[in-house]
């Protein structure tokens, strides 16, 4: 090997004539495989495969200078140089020519070698206007580092001054080559996490997209229905007595039941039910008021609690039933008997229990004048063959919730009640039944409650029909009234205290 190291030609054809035994090029060059890639750092700048020359033995292709790398890998720069150990050009030879020129100067003789003639082709991209490549600065010293006569030492490691760069502040070629690793690594995982993304989200659009079209098909038919609705306006009401009690987990709807026969007839009050939704006990309480309640009605004195719907309308009932229990009520619906059938039409009927003297009385008023009034001529289906469980319809049902003379009198017509409720309940937990019952009984309806107050009261609904427990309640509570008659009528004395004590632990807790 020449010993003259500025003697780019010689020096380069003896790099490149280098031997490396046969074991440790199979361990540093797989076959058919670049070791600058194999090595994780990537391919050097300058090295683009079939731009500047066909690979050589090993799969290695020239850089933009043409020239190979040795056997560790280390491609020369424009003057035919290789780095040392630390990634470092020496200075480039006085008066020396950069590859790519139409010739180059030798320093033996001054006659001009084609590159071609190593077994590259001719490289006729010119350097001009390109900056050096890993080049030490011109005013820098020589380190007495020479790359002949021994193997050049592993860049791994910590190294020392070296990391430092070179005297015109650039940095050495190993810093410049760790931040092109750091950003192709970041280049490379980019898109894969956008991959990712991509992935994740044609897997949750087609379900987003899903429930989308539920909802809207959801809100139209409930806003359809509740154009159906007798709304009306929310009426005057006395102020709010004192005490009343309230809290944002809990709404009371009062539930009348009516014997009109026609939107336009107020008729009476034949039931009285309270539901109330408790969202922080996930409850919804079905409290009754018995209809004989003796209580205060304001400006009308005392007298049965039914008898308030009679003088005032629903905005009365509601004030009479603040003032003596004092419960918040707000809102309140409207359902006559023709609604009450339908709704359990609608549902498939209600299975409920009764005895003979329910099953008699039943079909007494099937066959009563009232009965035919309101439903015509009983079919023989309808009749009920003493006691036992029935799949009640309508009719069935309607007569069956309005049976005082039978029993307890009022008391068990109560719990008649609440137990139809209950049934009709949970038969509208299952969304087409809910659809079923809505489209027949609401036309009949009447309701003070603002078209969006009733929609998200139907969003809400579904869930609480699923989730939330029932409860029943009867006022006034078992022990808490007595018997009494006053003017000719029998009515009920309340002990208000102890219900309202019952009210306020079942419905708020305290």
């Amino acid at each position: 090997m020449s010993n003259n190291k500025y003697d780019k030609d010689s020096y380069a054809r003896d790099t490149m004539a280098y031997s490396v035994p046969e074991n440790e090029r199979r361990k540093k060059r797989p076959a058919g495989q670049n070791p600058q890639r194999s090595s994780g750092q990537g391919r050097p700048h300058g090295v683009q495969p079939g731009v500047y020359g066909p690979p050589n033995e090993y799969g290695q292709y020239p850089n933009e200078y043409g020239y190979y790398p040795d056997a560790y890998g280390r491609y020369p720069n424009q003057y035919g140089q290789y780095p040392d150990e630390y990634g470092n050009y020496p200075p480039p030879p006085a008066g020396a020519q950069r590859n790519g020129a139409a010739s180059h100067q030798g320093n033996k003789g001054g006659s001009s070698q084609s590159r071609s003639s190593q077994g590259r082709p001719p490289q006729n991209r010119s350097t001009q206007g390109r900056p050096p490549q890993n080049r030490s600065s011109q005013g820098k010293s020589s380190q007495n580092r020479q790359s002949q006569g021994r193997p050049p030492q592993s860049r791994s490691g910590t190294r020392s001054s070296g990391q430092r760069g070179n005297a015109a502040g650039r940095p050495a070629q190993g810093t410049q080559q760790k931040r092109l690793q750091n950003q192709r690594a970041y280049t490379a995982a980019a898109p894969v996490k956008k991959r990712h993304k991509s992935i994740v989200w044609r897997i949750i659009r087609p379900v987003v997209i899903l429930l989308l079209a539920i909802f809207l098909i959801y809100s139209i038919i409930a806003l359809v229905f509740i154009n159906k609705m007798n709304i009306v306006d929310r009426g005057e009401r006395l102020p709010q007595a004192s005490g009343v009690m309230s809290s944002s987990g809990t709404r009371n709807i009062l539930l009348i039941g009516t014997d009109s026969r026609s939107d336009g007839e107020r008729g009476r009050s034949d039931s009285m039910i309270m539901l109330s939704m408790c969202s922080d006990t996930n409850t919804i309480n079905m409290v009754s008021f018995m209809r004989d309640a003796y209580v205060e009605i304001p400006g009308h004195g005392s007298s049965k609690l039914n008898a308030a719907y009679s003088f005032g309308g629903p905005e009365l009932l509601m004030d009479t039933i603040e003032q003596n229990f004092k419960v918040e009520i707000d809102d309140y619906i409207t359902v006559n008997f023709n609604s009450f059938a339908d709704i359990v039409d609608a549902v498939g009927g209600v299975e409920i229990e009764v005895s003979d003297e329910e099953a008699a009385a039943i079909n007494v008023m099937l066959d009563s004048k009232e009965g035919k009034k309101f439903f015509g001529e009983p079919k023989k289906s309808d009749y009920l063959d003493g006691a036992g469980t029935y799949e009640m319809n309508g009719k069935q049902a309607l007569f069956y919730s309005r049976l005082r003379k039978v029993g307890n009198a009022d008391f068990e017509r109560t719990e008649r009640q609440r137990k139809v409720l209950n049934q009709i309940i949970g038969k509208v937990s299952n969304p087409a039944r809910l659809m079923s019952a809505a489209g027949s009984a609401l036309p009949s309806m009447t309701t003070n409650m603002g078209k969006g107050s009733l929609y998200l009261l139907s969003l809400k609904a579904p869930f609480m029909l699923a989730g939330y427990d029932t409860a029943e309640i009867r006022i006034p509570a078992e022990n808490t009234y007595s018997g009494a008659n006053v003017g000719g009528q029998s009515v009920l004395q309340v002990d208000f205290d102890a219900n309202i004590d019952i009210l306020e632990e079942e419905l708020y807790g305290k």
